[in-house]
């Protein structure tokens, strides 16, 4: 029988376990807080703290759509407070703490991260030698390169590249137009 205590129970009818929302989503709050304090520990513990904070408001959510919104906004507010109240300059952005930040420029950042989170995913879901092959692509390796660094034929290397994009395609829909653009090699 299902921990029912656990459980989340959205408004709209929806529910998840709470240890799976966390375990979904812990690592990519936690890097989403990481884009405003380079330091991980202290994204990490303020993550903590939206989290028990929405603990305690569990029931009030419409749906898990408005509760990742919940998050994204009470962790990027709560960042801010942080850098605030230290006078902490960020380092590793090309920017000081962000008070010219937009609206959109915080949509942008949301968005961004769920799609690499969405399409991590699915590649993470490939055979182990098609995420191999994926992987060495993206390096801008050539399918001969390929082929020699593990021991393959060219063709089979072209075979895990055909079928790897046939299903990246089907699995992520309107993000597999963003994959592609993201897997040509830059050029330097």
């Amino acid at each position: 029988m299902p921990d029912t205590h656990n459980n989340i129970r959205f408004r709209n009818g929806e529910s998840v376990g709470f240890e799976d929302f966390f375990k979904e989503n812990y690592a990519v709050f936690s890097s989403f807080a990481c884009r405003y304090i380079p330091d991980r520990d202290l994204c990490e513990d303020l993550v903590q703290e939206v989290f028990l904070s929405f603990w305690e408001k569990k029931d009030s959510f419409e749906s898990k759509v408005s509760a990742k919104s919940f998050f994204y906004t009470s962790i990027r507010n709560a960042c801010l407070n942080k850098i605030k109240h230290d006078k902490v300059k960020l380092k590793y952005l090309n920017y000081k703490w962000p008070e010219n930040e937009t609206s959109d420029s915080f949509l942008d950042a949301v968005f961004k991260k769920e799609a690499y989170r969405e399409i991590y995913h699915e590649v993470n879901k490939l055979p182990e030698m098609a995420r191999k092959v994926l992987k060495l692509t993206l390096r801008g390796k050539s399918n001969d390169e390929i082929a020699s660094l593990l021991g393959i034929a060219v063709n089979t290397v072209k075979v895990h590249k055909n079928r790897t994009y046939r299903i990246l395609r089907k699995n992520l829909h309107d993000l597999y137009y963003l994959f592609l653009f993201l897997r040509k090699p830059v050029s330097a």
